[in-house]
C-alpha cells in the first residue's frame, strides 16, 4: 500500500484530527506517529536546511529568493510548525530572531494558532526591516491598507475567515465559510480569483488544515491530500505552484511548507 493511501487512511481512522486545538499561541505537543512520519520529518529537514544561522532565520525559497526572509508569514509559520511537532529549540530559535527584528503576528497569520483578527483583513503591505550583507528580511502587515471586500472571491481568505470564526466561538459562521471556500476546488486546486495557469499549493494545506480544526464536513479531503503529497520535492519541502497531481511548479518554500506540515500534524500522519 502506498504512502498516500496509508495517510488517507490515518486520516479517517483519526476522525480527521490527530490532537485537539492549542489555541493559546505558539506551543504544542505532537504526538509519537507524527514525529515517525515519513513526510513530515522530510518537511522539517527542509525547513532546516534553509535556517541562516547568522541571520538566525529561514528563507523563503532556495532558488528564487535564497536571500529574502520573511518574518511573516514565513518564520512565523515555521516556528509555530517547529513547536506542533515537537521541535521546541527550533521554534525558541526562530521567535527569538522574529522579535528581535520586528514580530510574529500582522494582523492575518495568528489565526492559525487560535487568534482573531478583524475581518475581512486588509491587503498584504511587504516592507523592508533590515539587510545584512545581502540578506533582505522583511515583514508583512495586514493593517494601512485597503480592506479585501472581495475576499469571498479568495480560496485562502475563506478559509482563514472560517478559522477567525471559530476562533471567536462561532461555529455555525465557521463552517459557512469553510463550504463557500470549498466549492471554488475544481478537483484539480482552488480555481479562484488569484488563480493565473497554475494553481497555489497552499491553499490545498489551508483547506486540510481549516476543516480539521473547525470539524468541517470535508467530501474532498482525500483528493486534496492526494494532491497535497503528490507536491512535495525529493529535498521536503513543497513547491509553491503546480498544474495537476505530480506536476509542480515554481520553487519550494518555507511558507507552503510550513502549512503543509501543519494540515498533516493536524489530520494525522502514519507511515
Amino acid at each position: 500500500m502506498n504512502k498516500i493511501s496509508l495517510l488517507i487512511i490515518g486520516m479517517i481512522l483519526l476522525g480527521g484530527c490527530a490532537t485537539g486545538t492549542d489555541a493559546g499561541g505558539l506551543s504544542g505537543e505532537a504526538p509519537a506517529q507524527i514525529i515517525d512520519c515519513a513526510v513530515i520529518r522530510n518537511g522539517m529537514g527542509y525547513l532546516r536546511e534553509q535556517y541562516n544561522s547568522e541571520i538566525g532565520l529561514i528563507r523563503e525559497a532556495p532558488v528564487t529568493a535564497p536571500n529574502r526572509y520573511w518574518l511573516t508569514n514565513d518564520n512565523a509559520l515555521a516556528a509555530y510548525a517547529f513547536a506542533q511537532l515537537g521541535d521546541e529549540d527550533y521554534s525558541q530559535k526562530l521567535l527569538e530572531s522574529i522579535h528581535k527584528y520586528g514580530n510574529d503576528a500582522n494582523g492575518m497569520i495568528e489565526v492559525i494558532w487560535g487568534k482573531t483578527i478583524f475581518f475581512p483583513p486588509n491587503a498584504a503591505n511587504p516592507a523592508l526591516i533590515q539587510q545584512i550583507g545581502p540578506a533582505e528580511i522583511w515583514q508583512e502587515t495586514h493593517t494601512n491598507t485597503m480592506r479585501f471586500n472581495d475576499w469571498k472571491e479568495y480560496a485562502n481568505l475563506g478559509f482563514i475567515g472560517a478559522l477567525n470564526s471559530e476562533n471567536n466561538g462561532e461555529h455555525k459562521d465557521a463552517l459557512k465559510r469553510y463550504a463557500e471556500a470549498l466549492h471554488m476546488f475544481d478537483q484539480t486546486g482552488f480555481k479562484d480569483k488569484a488563480y493565473h495557469e497554475f494553481y497555489e499549493t497552499y491553499k490545498l494545506a489551508l483547506a486540510l488544515y481549516a476543516g480539521s480544526k473547525i470539524n468541517a464536513p470535508d467530501p474532498q479531503g482525500a483528493r486534496i491530500l492526494e494532491i497535497l503529497l503528490s507536491l512535495q520535492n525529493e529535498n521536503g519541502g513543497f513547491f509553491s505552484d503546480y498544474s495537476g497531481v505530480n506536476s509542480p511548479a515554481g520553487d519550494t518554500n518555507t511558507e507552503t511548507t510550513a502549512l503543509a506540515l501543519l494540515a498533516l500534524r493536524t489530520i494525522g500522519c502514519v507511515e
